[in-house]
């Protein structure tokens, strides 16, 4: 038996490239931007939503401290705006004495049902009438990114999404 002997040639392996070229870093730089550009809005939409869930969350335990700190001096407690409206802030106090002094909201759109300082009574029932809070963004007019949250005259808070009723 005869063998075969196959004469192999040697061709020299193409080299192996590592990194990225100017080309390729520049197509990737410009896809970035673009899809930067397109997530603005919705990331402003998502930071407005923010703003007016965390505003309505502290008017909602402003309340209930409110309520809860009559209750407990067996005093009438007054939750009111700190400046001209409320956006500017808001306070519980127990006559002379601050409880807690909540914001300022900036921003935002902060209208009340009625004009004026929440007032509760030593059994935590509201002085007045229901009163009712909407929080919105102040630039925004659609109803999908306000909050409304209710004061009954018994004192029960409740927070929903959307505009008041």
């Amino acid at each position: 038996m005869a063998a075969t002997y196959r004469l192999r040639l040697c061709r020299p392996q193409p080299r192996a490239l590592h990194g990225f070229t100017l080309v390729e870093l520049m197509c990737t730089l410009a896809v970035l931007a673009i899809l930067a550009f397109a997530a603005a809005p919705s990331f402003a939409s998502l930071m407005a939503g923010q703003r007016v869930r965390s505003a309505s969350l502290d008017l909602s335990s402003a309340l209930l401290l409110a309520r809860s700190e009559a209750v407990k001096r067996n005093a009438t407690v007054t939750l009111a705006p700190t400046g001209a409206a409320w956006t500017a802030g808001w306070t519980v106090s127990a006559g002379a004495e601050t409880v807690r002094t909540f914001g300022p909201y900036g921003g935002l759109a902060i209208t009340s049902s009625a004009a004026g300082a929440v007032v509760l009574g030593n059994d935590g029932r509201l002085a007045g009438a229901a009163m009712r809070f909407e929080l919105a963004p102040a630039n925004d007019t659609s109803a999908a990114l306000r909050a409304c949250v209710q004061v009954s005259e018994t004192g029960r808070v409740a927070s929903d999404t959307g505009a008041c009723p």
